[in-house]
């Protein structure tokens, strides 16, 4: 019923207390067929494996050159192999007692193509956890799969051999990946066996698992456009393709283009960006941006629109502390070359602009508030919750302004109590000459939240020339202060406040009688 697949490479100890937990299977053992497949091993796994198939007839062995990964082994047993299901099974790891009949008894009741069980870690206390409920008909987005692309899983074997799927032979790492999102897609039904731990995988304490080597940018280069391409046939555009497709963008693509790249020579990094711009860039959604870190964000657009010299500039920039310059929000100053090449809202510190401009449609001042009218584009409208912001320039206070009190196809408006804008006296510039008034301005944003986390925001844009005066014009007297709003020279909203100057008690005019 079931074929369970070991490649292994001088396991040792290891692969002997895996076969031991097989053995101790609560599934009859003429239900299972073990096939080990020996990779070129030194440390006597061989001699080993060869006494061991005397004394246990549900075991094959073969043996072959050393390839370095497990790929070859994979597709070798999987030649071989006769279960109605088989289970990609690590030499370093073991199954708990009852777990191959669980999931075969899965699998049967519910006629599913892939059973996935609940994994947990040996010496990584800080592994993400599996899934922790049985789910008989899993989604692969909302029920976490696609969070792990693990193969160790029990999948109907004629899944694989219909779709003619063999493990990536020119990959040492991320042939899984690519392995299991094609069985993923074409499988009708997945089930998730998640009530206890069935499959215990082992961290090394020398950290010699093939996984938790440093990857090639040969090898992340064959993942990241592997997994696109799988991603883009299978998906028309849209909210669940750029889930999909956040795995791709977010934890392989990112560490490419730092060590990895730096590390290999010319042709490879040329190569590498001719593929990732022909093949993979194109697909990247928006949203990924805002999930990077400011360095990871900035070798991204690098690479989307530069050469591979100019990935090499900009990673040599960010071993120095970078600049920062001026604009309507903070940006990095990164050189002449770079700063042509990425634009400010590329450059933005903290997080990435929205993908669309917000635009200022409507201004209106009373005694004690300020009232806006944004527009947003409908994609970016639904880019989470959304509020307004405001920033002072040179410095690094933003004041969140509140969330829309309407909204209208894509129109939001904003109600803001005046005194929002003076509540911080240290943001009150004591300049040369402004001995009667204080005044400060703050260049107005939108920001998109999603669970108490700022996604993206960008400087709100006064659109027209039209439009220009009329917000100009909007100033009004506001319990002693005065409140201006305007545009910056780059096309952005501001508010401008002044204020009378107090004088300090001792300057105070006294009556002496």
């Amino acid at each position: 019923m079931v074929s369970v697949i070991i490649a292994t490479y001088n396991a040792g100890p290891l692969l002997a207390h895996a076969l031991d937990a097989l053995a101790a299977q609560s599934l009859p053992p003429h239900l299972i067929e073990i096939i080990v497949v020996d990779d070129g091993s030194t440390d006597g796994t061989w001699r080993y494996l060869n006494e061991l198939e005397r004394t246990r007839p549900n075991i094959k062995i073969f043996q072959q050159p050393h390839t370095g990964g497990p790929s070859a082994g994979r597709n070798r047993a999987l030649a071989e192999a006769i279960g109605s299901y088989v289970f990609f099974h690590d030499a370093d790891d073991y199954l708990g007692p009852d777990a191959l009949r669980s999931l075969l008894a899965m699998a049967q009741q519910q006629d599913s193509d892939i059973v996935i069980a609940r994994v947990s870690w040996i010496g990584r206390p800080d592994a993400e956890p599996g899934p922790s409920r049985t789910v008989p008909d899993a989604d692969i987005l909302d029920a976490g799969v696609w969070r792990a692309l693990t193969p160790h899983k029990l999948i109907r074997r004629s899944l694989i051999e219909h779709l003619g799927l063999r493990f990536c032979d020119d990959m040492v790492q991320g042939e899984d990946q690519v392995f299991i999102a094609s069985c993923l897609f074409a499988a009708r039904k997945i089930s998730i066996l998640g009530d206890r731990d069935l499959y215990h995988r082992r961290l090394l304490p020398d950290n010699s698992n093939l996984s938790r080597q440093l990857q090639t940018l040969m090898n992340k280069q064959l993942t990241s456009s592997r997994m696109v391409a799988l991603v883009v046939a299978n998906t028309t555009p849209g909210r669940r393709r750029d889930r999909l497709l956040r795995r791709v963008f977010v934890r392989t693509l990112p560490p490419a283009l730092n060590r990895p790249f730096m590390v290999a020579n010319s042709r490879q990094r040329n190569e590498f960006i001719e593929v990732m711009q022909a093949e993979v860039f194109p697909y990247m959604p928006d949203s990924v941006l805002s999930e990077l870190g400011d360095r990871q964000r900035l070798r991204m657009l690098t690479a989307r629109v530069g050469t591979a010299e100019d990935l090499v500039e900009l990673n040599r920039v960010l071993r120095s502390p970078v600049k920062y310059g001026e604009g309507d929000l903070p940006t990095y100053t990164l050189g002449a070359h770079l700063d042509r090449l990425l634009s400010p809202g590329d450059r933005q510190v903290g997080v990435p602009r929205l993908p669309a401009p917000p635009t200022l449609c409507e201004v209106s001042i009373s005694r004690r508030r300020l009232i806006l009218k944004v527009s947003l584009a409908e994609p970016a409208a639904s880019a989470g919750r959304l509020s307004l912001a405001a920033w002072l320039p040179g410095s690094a206070t933003f004041v969140d302004l509140g969330p829309e009190i309407s909204r209208v196809g894509s129109t939001l408006t904003f109600k803001i109590s005046a005194r929002r804008f003076l509540h911080d006296e240290s943001a009150f510039s004591a300049g040369r000459g402004a001995a009667v008034t204080d005044q400060r301005q703050w260049v107005l944003l939108l920001q998109a939240e999603r669970k108490g986390k700022v996604m993206g925001a960008s400087p709100i844009m006064v659109p027209s020339e039209t439009l220009r005066p009329a917000a100009t014009r909007a100033e009004e007297e506001t319990r002693g202060s005065r409140i201006q709003v305007g545009v910056t020279p780059r096309g952005s909203a501001v508010v401008t406040v002044k204020r009378p100057r107090r004088m300090p008690a001792w300057h105070r005019p006294r009556l002496v009688v």
